[in-house]
Order: structure tokens, then C-alpha cells, then sequence
């Protein structure tokens, strides 16, 4: 098989695949010997079945027509992978008026859409930024107050303390339906309840906000038109009418213990709050060791994406789009949730989720861009036998079969693409120049 590249007035890539004669011939002989013995034909034994008797049972021209489907699905990804392409569109074959013909060539020619080669506008190193790689005084004091945090209690507030909107409160409550018929999942003593947690509708939320202790309120509401756990419990059983009498009890402080040498003592297993600074330190390293190359690597990529110069092809944010999409739903459903239950507990809206999800696409191919031009100003390139090797550490089986069906399915540049990056990333890091910080700078983009 010979190949040849071209680039077109259009901007186009032309890619022309030449099948040698030898190669036409084989491939024809050898369907003729299948057909012969798959199929019965009176009179021959299998796989002794003259080709002009094949000819006037299946068409004289099925077996040319079958050899030159074949040629073109299975020459075309290795030409791809030849000439080391990378697609972003639906390839266009030029149309093919001839069959195969035996003991002639066989050339067809396909018009492509290639990855673009964007530049950056500097191949400077980059400058970034890190965390320290030892833990931080603050740092530590904040993992000690999560600590405390979590321990916390909830006491009496002074009795002139009003409720907020995030107020945490005890109060009793008695309800009744539109039939003067108690509602029990209303009616409660000194009820420890958190607003805005959406147990109860908001109509009585906002009617004991700016209360205090001792003082009590009504509200009169309709279950179908104000929407609340309860609610929805109500509308199900046929309350179309919910009378609520309410008293605050009190109004209560989240109150943390402090962290003395007794108390860690007793709950962490710790001998003083010294000891527990110096593990919560050693674990603050441990973790800043895991995170910072990643970390080097974000904030390389974004530096790489600020210098790429031309646009991004829409084509290729597209299926990265998909692809996220795609890996995303799986983990929903290995999870066993829906994206509506997703998108509620992390409160985002639809539009919002679409918009990030783009976002994170674009990024993604303009960091891939960035990396390429990087390894071509520094020559990066990937040997065969590197190929080769990355199947081999992949895991499976029998990575030579892995090998040869990537291989076959034109799917090699692929694995090349991105060992290259691999190395530009790496290329990248080694020449940064890297300053600790206590704290990282916010991205611009950050909201």
C-alpha cells in the first residue's frame, strides 16, 4: 500500500491510497476460494467451484464489488495511521466509479479535516505556582477547627435572639387539615428544626423569621401551592387546607469545644493538642503530595492555554462536549442516580450545567492544541517501540492481540497523540519556573 498527502486550495487535507496490484489479485483469489466453500453449488465439491460458475450464480460482479468494500474499510485506517493523522470531521470519499480490477492498482482518494497545528505565542517556561509543600500554620489551625466543628453542640441562645433564615431552632407546633383533623406530621413539642432545610414550606419559615423565644405565629396555607417536604406529603393525602400554630422555644447556637489537651485526650485519642497539630501537619504533607502535581500540572495547562493563538474548532469542542457527556451519564448510572438529583444536591441549574460542561470541553481541547505545539517547537516525538510499550503496560490480556486489532482499526496515532502530550507535559514542567506560595492566586475565570 503506497499513500500520499496533499493540502488543497480549500484547506483541506487529500489523502490517496494506492492497493498494488499483488495485494488486488490475493484478496480476490482468496474470496473466490471463501465463496466456494461456504456456499453449496450442485455438481462441485467445496472449494473446487470454477469462478465463472460463482460469477452466474451471485452476479458477475459481486466478488470485485466485495474485494473493493473490503480494500476501502480496511486500508483506509491504516493509511490514517501511516501518515500519523489526526481527524476531527467525517472523512469525504471521492466517488469511486471502477471496481477492483485483477492484477491492476487500486487508488482511491479521501478528503479530510485535520486537527489544526496552532502556535503558541511564547515557548518561554512557564511561571507557576504551587502550595508549600509542608503544612502552614493557617492550614493546620483550619483542620483543627473543622475538627472542633464537628463535635460541635447545639446551645440556647440569649432569650432576645431573633430567628434568621439559617436559624436553627426548637419549636412547637400543632396543625390541622380544613377539617379541623390534626395533621401529625406538623404537630410537634420543641421540635429541633433548621430553616431553609425544606421540611416545612416556606410560607411558615418566613413567618417565624424575626421572632424570639416565647413568641408564636399562625399560618394558614394550601400544600399544592407551596412546595415543601411536608407538602408534598399533605397534597398526596388530600389536605388542601393546612392551619399551623407555632411557638418558639428557643433559638439555639452551634457551640464547638475548644481543643485542650484533656479534651483531645479523651475524644481523638491524642496525649496534648501539640501531638495533633504534629499529625494533622503530616497529614496535611501527605495530601499535598498527592495534590501538588496535579496541581503543577492545572495551572502549567492554563498558562500554555493563555499563549495558543488561533481558534479552536468547533468541531472538536463538539465531541469533546460528547465524550464528557457520555462518561458523565455513565457515572450517574454506576452510581445509581439521575442527573436532576445530581444537579439538585450540588445546586445547579440546567443551563448552568450545560454551560460548564462546555467550558470544560473547550478547555480541554485548547490545553491538547497548546500541548502539541509545545512538542513540535521541542521535537518531541514517539518511537514505535513506544507504542508498542504503552499496550504492554496497559493491563491486558495479551497486549500484542490489543496491539494488532488497535493497529488494524487505524486507532495507533491515537495512542501516539497521546503519549506525545504525555511528554510535552513533562517537558513543560521541567523547564517551569515554580514558586511556592501560602495560598494560590484565584484564576480569573474563577466564577
Amino acid at each position: 500500500m503506497k499513500t500520499n498527502v496533499e493540502v488543497l486550495e480549500s484547506g483541506a487535507t487529500k489523502l490517496t491510497v494506492t492497493v498494488e496490484a499483488s495485494e488486488i489479485s490475493a484478496r480476490i483469489k482468496k474470496l473466490y476460494k471463501e465463496y466456494g466453500t461456504k456456499y453449496r453449488f450442485p455438481g462441485f465439491r467445496p472449494g473446487h467451484v470454477p469462478r465463472q460458475i460463482i460469477d452466474n450464480a451471485m452476479g458477475k460482479e459481486a466478488v470485485r464489488a466485495q474485494v473493493t468494500d473490503d480494500v476501502l474499510n480496511e486500508t483506509y485506517p491504516l493509511a490514517v495511521d501511516a501518515e500519523d493523522l489526526n481527524i476531527i470531521a467525517q472523512p469525504k470519499f471521492e466517488q469511486i466509479d471502477a471496481l477492483v480490477v485483477e492484477g491492476e492498482d487500486f487508488t482511491y482518494s479521501v478528503e479530510l479535516q485535520l486537527k489544526p497545528a496552532l502556535e503558541l505565542s511564547s515557548y518561554d517556561p512557564v511561571a507557576i505556582e504551587v502550595p508549600f509543600k509542608t503544612a502552614t500554620e493557617e492550614e493546620i489551625d483550619e483542620q483543627l477547627a473543622a475538627i472542633a466543628d464537628y463535635y460541635f453542640e447545639y446551645k440556647n441562645s440569649p432569650a432576645n435572639t431573633k430567628v434568621k433564615a439559617d436559624s436553627t431552632i426548637e419549636v412547637t407546633t400543632k396543625a390541622t387539615d380544613q377539617d379541623g383533623a390534626e395533621v401529625s406530621v406538623l404537630t410537634a413539642q420543641e421540635r429541633m428544626y433548621t430553616l431553609g432545610e425544606g421540611l416545612f414550606p416556606a410560607v411558615i419559615e418566613e413567618a417565624m423569621v424575626g421572632l424570639k423565644k416565647g413568641e408564636t405565629g399562625t399560618v394558614t396555607f394550601n400544600p399544592a401551592e407551596n412546595a415543601s417536604m411536608i407538602s408534598e406529603i399533605l397534597t398526596k393525602r388530600g389536605t388542601t387546607e393546612c392551619t399551623v400554630e407555632f411557638e418558639i422555644a428557643a433559638v439555639k447556637k452551634k457551640v464547638s469545644p475548644e481543643l485542650t489537651d484533656e479534651w483531645v485526650s479523651e475524644n481523638l485519642g491524642f496525649e496534648t493538642v501539640a501531638v495533633l497539630r504534629e499529625n494533622t501537619a503530616s497529614q496535611i504533607a501527605q495530601q499535598k503530595e498527592i495534590m501538588i502535581p496535579r496541581i503543577m500540572e492545572n495551572n502549567a495547562l492554563a498558562a500554555l492555554r493563555e499563549r495558543l493563538v488561533g481558534e479552536v474548532p468547533a468541531s472538536m469542542v463538539d465531541d469533546q462536549e460528547g465524550q464528557l457527556l457520555q462518561d458523565f451519564f455513565t457515572q450517574l448510572q454506576q452510581r445509581g442516580t439521575t442527573l436532576d438529583a445530581y444537579l439538585a444536591a450540588n445546586g445547579i441549574d440546567a443551563d448552568q450545567f450545560k454551560a460548564d460542561v462546555k467550558k470544560q470541553a473547550a478547555d480541554t481541547v485548547a490545553d491538547d492544541l497548546a500541548l502539541d505545539a509545545w512538542a513540535r517547537h521541542e521535537g518531541i516525538v514517539v518511537s514505535d517501540e513506544e507504542v508498542r510499550e504503552e499496550f504492554d503496560k496497559s493491563g491486558a490480556e495479551d497486549p500484542a492481540a490489543l496491539y494488532e486489532d488497535w493497529k488494524a482499526h487505524g486507532q495507533l496515532h491515537t495512542v501516539r497523540e497521546g503519549i506525545t502530550r504525555g511528554k510535552a507535559m513533562e517537558s513543560v514542567l521541567a523547564a517551569a519556573v515554580v514558586t511556592e506560595v501560602e495560598k494560590l492566586s484565584a484564576p480569573e475565570d474563577a466564577e
